[in-house]
C-alpha cells in the first residue's frame, strides 16, 4: 500500500474515533446524562485543526489534483468531495456554537446538541466511505509511479495530532476516550 494511501488509511482510523466519541456523548445526552464539554471542545479543535487544515488539503491539493491531470473525463465524485469538504467547514462552525450553547444551557440544548453530534457522524461516515469506496481506487487507477512519489513526499511531511507517536497534551484526554471506546492506539497495526 502507498505511504500515502497508509497516511489515509490512519487519519481516517482517527477521525472514526472522533466520530465514535460523538456519538457516545450523543447518546448519555440522548439518556438524560450530561456530555463532557471538554472532551466536546477539544474534539472541536481538532477538527478544526487537523481535517480542515491538514487533511482536506493533502487530497485536495495532491491527490484530487493529480487525478483531474490524469483523466480525460469530468470525475463527479471528486466534485461531490469537494462541495463536502466546504460544507463540512459550515457543520464544524455551526457544531462548535452547539458545543458551547450547550455549555451553558445543557438541560435547554440536549436535544440540539444530541442531533446536532449524530448529524455530523453520519455525515462524516459517508463522506470518509465515498473516498474509500468511490475516489480513493478511482486514484489508484489514474495516477501514475512518479505521482505517487510525489504525493507520498508531501503526505510524509504532514503529522495529525492524534495518530502521530504521542498527541499534543491538548488532545491526550481526547485520545484516552477514544482509546477507552475499544479502538486501538493510532498507528497501531497501521
Amino acid at each position: 500500500m502507498r505511504l500515502a494511501m497508509k497516511v489515509l488509511a490512519r487519519e481516517h482510523l482517527a477521525l472514526r474515533g472522533i466520530a465514535r466519541v460523538l456519538k457516545m456523548e450523543a447518546l448519555i445526552v440522548e439518556r438524560g446524562g450530561h456530555a463532557d464539554v471538554e472532551v466536546l471542545r477539544a474534539i472541536v479543535e481538532y477538527i478544526d485543526e487537523f481535517p480542515d487544515k491538514i487533511h482536506h488539503p493533502k487530497e485536495e491539493d495532491f491527490i484530487f489534483a493529480a487525478m483531474r491531470r490524469r483523466s480525460v473525463e469530468p470525475i463527479p465524485v471528486l466534485d461531490r468531495l469537494l462541495k463536502e469538504h466546504h460544507h463540512e467547514y459550515e457543520l464544524i462552525r455551526r457544531f462548535h456554537d452547539q458545543v458551547e450553547a450547550y455549555a451553558k444551557d445543557p438541560a435547554g440544548e440536549a436535544a440540539n446538541f444530541a442531533f446536532m453530534a449524530k448529524s455530523y457522524v453520519a455525515f462524516l461516515d459517508n463522506h470518509m466511505r465515498m473516498e474509500n469506496h468511490e475516489a480513493f481506487p478511482l486514484a489508484q487507477k489514474l495516477l501514475t509511479e512518479d505521482d505517487w512519489e510525489a504525493i507520498d513526499k508531501a503526505f510524509a511531511e504532514n503529522i495529525d495530532p492524534l495518530s502521530g507517536e504521542a498527541p499534543p497534551d491538548r488532545f491526550s484526554e481526547l485520545q484516552r476516550r477514544i482509546m477507552d471506546l475499544g479502538l486501538p492506539p493510532f498507528g497501531a497495526g497501521h
